[in-house]
């Protein structure tokens, strides 16, 4: 039961449960005030701390550490487009600043991959 718990603990449920909170904000910023438009353009910044919050998984002993790197990198870039993605789409003012900040969050989210795959290497 616990190699079980092990795995399921892992980026896939990070990435799933931000995707749904992505979701779930875009959802709800359809009426005009659009209270929600900071956040959502927030993501930019939130989607890459998040990656680098997924490497503190190598400090659960219950977390499975075979390929979990290969994980969090394959998972990072699919999980970190689709979250943007979803958050960014939700924007009431899609625009050129929509695309550049989605630009600016994968760029910034492939530096906190690469950072945080430095610092698990050195330190496991």
């Amino acid at each position: 039961m616990s190699k079980l718990l092990g795995i399921v603990i892992g980026p896939e449920l990070c990435w799933g449960l931000a995707y749904l909170i992505a979701g779930r904000l875009a959802a709800a910023n359809g009426a005009p005030p659009h209270a929600l438009d900071k956040v959502l353009e927030s993501f930019y910044w939130i989607v890459p701390l998040l990656a680098l919050a997924i490497f503190a998984l190598w400090f659960f002993p219950v977390v499975v550490k075979d390929w979990l790197l290969l994980r969090v990198w394959i998972l990072g870039l699919v999980g970190g487009h689709y979250v943007l993605e979803r958050a960014l789409g939700g924007y009431s003012e899609q625009g050129p600043g929509i695309g550049t900040a989605y630009i600016i969050g994968m760029m910034l989210l492939l530096g906190a991959l690469i950072v945080g795959s430095v610092v698990v290497k050195v330190r496991f």
